[in-house]
């Protein structure tokens, strides 16, 4: 089976042992499994074709008496906005991206076979482990790609500033398969491992123990010293506060309105879950799962979208974007170059 093309070789071990396990099996159930998951293996075989089909974005073509190639790419996108950069991404980009998420996808099926056919009973559960580990940083690289964008496609950015996004952008879009978040984005990768590990209390909403705690767990401590600098705005400290609460802004205002009302000093779980009429189960304490991290990081970004198109109180950008800027600033990022044969080879 050529997987070795779609899967990093740690994933292949992994695919390997699940597999290995289902085949030793003698159930139907446990044949159906192993049969589906290769079906999906050489489903990713074949979209991962596809992708590389479409022209390298680094190499340079002439279309219709037109000269494309990466800095055509970047004048193109600089030039775009929120709601037409999608038109100036090319084919390679946006189908490279239906990849990704598939990929996602087989790792969620890998999880949701080892749970039902009970592979790890009475051993320390090592697969569950590997396999969530690589469901975040396929997420995570999901989430690094739409900060970009973002960037890329915000007319009110310097236009140096957006290069280097672009540049970012098409190296990832090139590089598929070999691209992960801390190629080029490394503290994002220990903020979200961190709140992994790190439970919310509430408290007196001023983020002080969470932020301790993300510290603790082992979130660079440069993450720490951009929002706690003197020279922080008050809508990146309230974009902080969104992260470390996994709330909204205004979710966060309504909790602290709700303790002005009724001269409360601190905020337990129980209290938070009664201000919004949920289930105790239905806050985000904690990340416990994929699906915590794309929904706590795209409630925030639309809200922060909505607040930049109206010109509302609160945050612009989520933290994430923020310290993206931050760290583009800081960083010299030169146009990517066509290597050929070596796909995964950074930037030069």
């Amino acid at each position: 089976m050529p997987h070795e093309r779609v899967l990093d070789p740690e994933e292949i071990v992994l695919a390997g042992k699940v597999l290995s396990i289902l085949d030793d099996m003698s159930s139907v159930e446990a044949r159906d499994s192993a049969a589906h998951l290769k079906a999906v293996i050489d489903q990713l075989v074949r979209l991962r074709q596809v992708v590389t089909a479409y022209p390298s974005i680094l190499l340079t073509h002439t279309v219709a008496g037109e000269r494309r190639d990466v800095h055509s790419l970047t004048d193109s996108i600089c030039r775009s906005n929120p709601y037409t950069i999608e038109a100036s991404m090319p084919s390679r980009a946006v189908v490279g991206r239906a990849y990704l998420v598939a990929k996602f996808g087989f790792f969620r099926l890998l999880d949701k076979i080892v749970r039902h056919h009970k592979l790890e009973d009475g051993e320390p559960r090592q697969l569950s482990q590997d396999i969530e580990r690589f469901v975040r940083q396929t997420v995570l690289t999901i989430i690094a790609e739409d900060i970009l964008v973002s960037i890329a496609a915000d007319p009110l950015l310097h236009l140096d500033l957006r290069r280097k996004s672009v540049y970012l952008l098409a190296d990832l879009w090139e590089h598929r398969t070999a691209r992960s978040v801390k190629d080029f984005f490394p503290l994002l990768e220990t903020i979200w491992e961190a709140k992994t590990r790190v439970r919310i209390t509430y408290g007196a909403l001023t983020g002080t123990t969470e932020v301790m705690d993300l510290l603790r767990e082992g979130c660079d401590p440069a993450v720490i010293d951009y929002f706690t600098r003197d020279q922080i705005s008050d809508e990146e400290r309230q974009a902080l506060m969104e992260l470390v609460f996994n709330a909204t802004f205004e979710e966060l205002e309504t909790m602290r309105r709700y303790m002005k009302r009724h001269r409360m000093q601190v905020l337990g779980p129980e209290d938070v879950a009664q201000i919004f009429n949920v289930p105790l189960s239905r806050l985000h304490q904690t990340i416990a799962t994929p699906r915590d991290m794309f929904f706590t990081f795209r409630e925030r970004q639309v809200n922060a979208y909505h607040r930049a198109l109206h010109d509302m109180l609160g945050p612009k950008k989520t933290a994430e974007e923020y310290l993206m800027i931050y760290y583009l600033e800081q960083t010299e990022v030169a146009a990517p170059e066509f290597v050929p044969d070596h796909e995964g080879v950074g930037l030069r």
